[in-house]
């Protein structure tokens, strides 16, 4: 387990971590916040790269910065370090003498994704780069893995294939966390989410429970219907958009709602419609947002 308590990182003025306290338990964990929340260096603190920190960070027991956490901890960051002119044996050798690599199983992988292993990784595109670094990362023996932007710049065949792998390594035990602008992939995968929002904690739980505070509506109205009037009626208006003539809106769910609205405005027709899945991750950033402009 990476246990984190009263977790601050400072760069100056700027709190990038401010007062986190969490845990990463075995399995997938998908990490998520809008730019600037805190992601990337979270992940560089876990990784004992900045020490210069407030607060603690175990990993399986030992702090981030002993040379012992250090070992059973993988790193992939969003712009993973490579020797110039390096072919994928080279990558392997230079980062065998970093962290145990099952080097037959790293091989595999390369395989299995399709990559030229005759090439030098400065002739891979971008995508094919990710490939292998995330091949490295799954062949690494380390108990723990942290993947910054993991599926950046991956097409979605490529994706279905390194998939099952993350997941394989879950189940076998392993702590996973995947952090990713690539929301519906991570939640595709993930057993469990951490929201960040500005350095700070904005939720967490386990997959099944994100979103469960939203009801979705669509409607015609008579009058010209706006978030502010929504918001008059004392409900908490996570998004609001109008196409046509048919108001779209996601509320906090709370008793009588329908009840309320009609009686207030008076609609044409008012619908629940389901949120589709890949949706639901971004209304909780949305809702995050919306909490930090209040409190600011």
């Amino acid at each position: 387990m990476i246990e984190i308590s009263g977790l601050t990182k400072r760069f100056g003025d700027l709190r990038a971590v401010d007062n986190l306290t969490l845990a990463f338990r075995p399995g997938v964990t998908g990490l998520v916040g809008e730019n600037g929340a805190g992601k990337s260096t979270l992940f560089r603190c876990i990784a004992g790269i900045y020490t210069n920190i407030e607060g603690s960070i175990l990993v399986g027991g030992q702090p981030a910065s002993d040379i012992e956490a250090k070992k059973s901890l993988f790193f992939l960051s969003d712009t993973p370090y490579f020797p110039h002119g390096a072919s994928p044996k080279g990558i392997a050798n230079f980062y065998k003498g970093i962290a145990p690599l099952n080097e037959g199983r790293f091989f595999e992988l390369l395989n299995t994704f399709g990559l030229p292993l005759e090439r030098g990784i400065g002739t891979y595109s971008k995508g094919m780069r990710r490939q292998l670094f995330i091949a490295l990362a799954l062949a690494m023996e380390c108990e723990y893995l942290l993947m910054d932007e993991a599926f950046d710049g991956l097409d979605p065949l490529v994706v279905e294939k390194i998939k099952g792998e993350i997941i394989q390594a879950g189940e076998a035990g392993r702590t996973v966390v995947l952090s990713s602008h690539n929301i519906p992939v991570l939640e595709r995968l993930a057993d469990r989410f951490v929201l960040l929002h500005k350095g700070k904690l904005g939720k967490e739980g386990e997959s099944e429970d994100i979103g469960t505070e939203f009801v979705k509506f669509q409607g015609v109205f008579k009058c010209a219907l706006t978030a502010e009037m929504l918001e008059g009626l004392g409900f908490e208006v996570v998004s609001f958009k109008k196409v046509g003539s048919v108001s779209h809106f996601v509320l906090l769910d709370k008793e009588g709602i329908e009840e309320r609205i009609n009686k207030a405005y008076e609609p044409m027709f008012l619908e629940r419609i389901p949120i589709d899945p890949d949706e639901l991750l971004v209304l909780e950033m949305m809702l995050a947002e919306k909490g930090g402009k209040k409190n600011a």
